[in-house]
């Protein structure tokens, strides 16, 4: 089971069938007291799925498994995490507090591929930390012996702090640190990320799900003058036209049965000109071929979200100005 440095453990290791996870992630919004940076870790067999929160809220997930890790959608976390939960198959979960600090250093080592090696040992702390000075390095060194990881932050060449899993509080750093690259077991694994100067926000799944029925709502008042296979043709060659400037389009599916699948990983800003990018073509092209109003078509889908959308901004990519 991966482990992480952590400040205080609000849950330790506990059975994931004994935790209402959507209701851990929104309790931020229920209590003050609750909303502080950290992570939430979901153990399922081999791969950790990792939710980090700012403010006591969720803002961005990963995944990581022996032989890959990558950046995820929260709502596929949510889903996932709700499936084996039920199943009720082992599955651990826990919530650490941990500093925004080291949540940007954990997301570096996600949302970036790891620097190309330079020669130097990095298993030998006499040669990795004078090539560290040498290339003026900054980022992030994570430190892997088993399950465990440490982070070291760098600026230029120089180490401005780290984060350290299970460290000794009285034992001298620069001797918990040759402990690292000193201990007998497992490799010790090192590798170089560039770093993170603020925390990236991921568009939650409330927001997702805001587009997808924004999509279904185009493909319903479409269908009604231009027939549903028309109308479902429409909307997917708007997407392959758009994905060339806007690929996060690309997530989202229109299944054969007029239902729109998908999450999206982006920014709330990139997935809100993708989704406004894509209406807009395929409105366009149905006023162009059937005499069609795009603006009154797009006001009744949008009418009940239309707080949320402007807010995103996303009338103010759009080339109407709607009726409401």
């Amino acid at each position: 089971m991966y482990r992480f440095p952590y400040e205080v453990a609000y849950l330790p290791q506990t059975k994931l069938a004994y935790v209402n996870l959507p209701g851990l992630l929104n309790d931020g919004k229920r209590d003050r007291t609750a909303r502080v940076p950290g992570f939430v870790s979901v153990h399922l067999g081999e791969r950790c799925y990792l939710i980090f929160l700012r403010d006591g809220e969720p803002f961005q997930a990963a995944r990581l498994e022996p032989a890959a890790r990558a950046q995820v959608a929260l709502a596929e976390v949510l889903r996932i995490a709700g499936t084996e939960s039920e199943r009720g198959e082992g599955g651990q979960i826990a919530y650490y507090g941990a500093p925004e600090g080291q949540l940007r250093a954990m997301l570096a080592t996600f949302l970036h591929p790891p620097a190309s090696r330079d020669g130097a040992d990095r298993t030998r702390p006499d040669h990795l930390f004078p090539a560290l000075r040498e290339r003026r390095f900054s980022g992030v060194v994570e430190l892997r012996r088993g399950p465990a990881h440490q982070y070291l932050v760098f600026d230029d060449g120089t180490y401005r702090t780290g984060y350290f899993c299970e460290r000794d509080g009285a034992m001298p750093l620069g001797e918990f640190l040759r402990s690292l690259f000193t201990a007998q077991g497992a490799p010790l694994r090192v590798e170089l990320y560039p770093g993170l100067d603020e925390l990236p926000e991921q568009a939650g799944p409330g927001l997702v799900d805001l587009y997808r029925r924004m999509v279904g709502g185009v493909l319903r008042e479409l269908s009604g003058p231009m027939g549903r296979e028309t109308a479902m043709e429409l909307l997917r060659r708007a997407q392959r036209e758009v994905r060339v400037r806007e690929p996060v389009v690309e997530a989202f599916d229109l299944t054969d049965d007029g239902r729109v699948r998908g999450d999206p990983v982006a920014t709330p800003r990139i997935l809100t000109a993708a989704a406004a990018a894509w209406l807009t073509e395929a409105l366009i092209a149905a006023s162009e071929h059937h005499a069609l109003d795009p603006a009154e078509v797009l006001s009744r889908v949008a009418y009940d979200s239309r707080f949320v959308l402007e807010e995103q901004g996303f009338f103010a990519r759009i080339p109407w100005a709607l009726p409401f």
